[in-house]
C-alpha cells in the first residue's frame, strides 16, 4: 500500500514513454498498454487504454505503478460511480489513488482533460499530459490505419 504522499510523488514525477513509435489507438474490444519510466526515480509505470465493449464512446484510461497499483483512472462513458461515503459522481470522472481506498474514490474530471467521447484520441493525449509524459508521440486512430 502507498501513502498519499508517495502516490502524489509518483503522479507528479516527469515520465517518458519507453517507446516513441506512434501509438495506434485501440479498436473496439481491444486495449493497449504503454510502458513509461521516470528518469528522476527510475519508477516504472503502465498506461492502459481499454475499449472493452462495442460502445464507440466507452473507453477507460488508467495509470498503474508496480503493475497492480492503480494511480489514476478515467472513465469517459458509463454509470455514475458510488464513492465510499455514498456520494455518486457521474461520468466522465477520474479516480485518483487514495491511501486505504486505492482507486475507489472518483472525482469530477478536470478541465485539463478532454471528455469528448467522439475524440478519444484527444482524451488520450490529454491523459498523457496529465500524467506528466514529456515525449508523447503521434497517436493514430484505427480509422487512419485501415
Amino acid at each position: 500500500m502507498l501513502t498519499d504522499l508517495e502516490a502524489r510523488r509518483l503522479l507528479n514525477a516527469i515520465k517518458e514513454l519507453i517507446s516513441t513509435k506512434p501509438i495506434i489507438f485501440p479498436s473496439l474490444q481491444s486495449y493497449i498498454t504503454l510502458e513509461a519510466t521516470s528518469a528522476q526515480t527510475n519508477d516504472k509505470f503502465q498506461i492502459d487504454v481499454h475499449r472493452k465493449t462495442l460502445n464507440v464512446k466507452k473507453c477507460t484510461y488508467q495509470t498503474r505503478y508496480k503493475k497492480s497499483i492503480n494511480l489514476l483512472r478515467i472513465d469517459i462513458e458509463g454509470p455514475p460511480h458510488p464513492n465510499p461515503d455514498g456520494t455518486e459522481v457521474p461520468c466522465p470522472h477520474i479516480h485518483i489513488y487514495r491511501e486505504g481506498y486505492d482507486d475507489k474514490w472518483a472525482y469530477p474530471l478536470s478541465d485539463k482533460i478532454s471528455t469528448d467521447p467522439f475524440d478519444l484520441v484527444q482524451v488520450l493525449i490529454d491523459f498523457l499530459e496529465y500524467n506528466n509524459i514529456n515525449n508523447t508521440p503521434n497517436v493514430i486512430s484505427q480509422i487512419e490505419v485501415n
